[in-house]
């Protein structure tokens, strides 16, 4: 039997809360950022690309959906809500709602590695 290889071909984070819309889309070579309707476009590196789609390899992507956050500050707006889209083959696979920086385990590397590269491009 052959094995289906799944291309991964964006990453988004989104996060959200009353007065914030902060939405990233990686892609291989690019980023966009949309911070409360304000876009902008950066490029990214071969190795960061690399990095994601390696964690996203690590991810039973069918099942993202049904991941548990670790905490619930997100009800209350003492947490931006977030969320990670990992688009495969077309299709978009959209995790569970979590607080911004407390993302379910399955997810840690892979949201931290979009959190420093968020962060590497700010300070540019």
């Amino acid at each position: 039997m052959k094995k289906t290889i799944f291309k991964t071909e964006k990453i988004s984070l989104s996060e959200r809360t009353r007065g914030t819309i902060r939405d990233f889309t990686l892609s291989n070579g690019k980023m966009v950022s949309s911070i409360n309707g304000n876009i902008t476009t950066q490029e990214i590196s071969q190795n960061d690309w690399s990095k994601i789609v390696e964690y996203t390899e690590e991810i039973n992507v069918e099942g993202i959906s049904k991941l548990e956050a670790l905490s619930t500050k997100r009800f209350s707006d003492a947490a931006l809500a977030s969320h990670i889209t990992i688009t495969k083959n077309g299709i978009d696979y959209q995790s569970s709602t979590f607080d911004s920086g407390n993302p379910p385990l399955e997810l840690k590397n892979l949201y931290n590695e979009i959190q420093r590269i968020i962060k590497t491009k700010k300070s540019k």
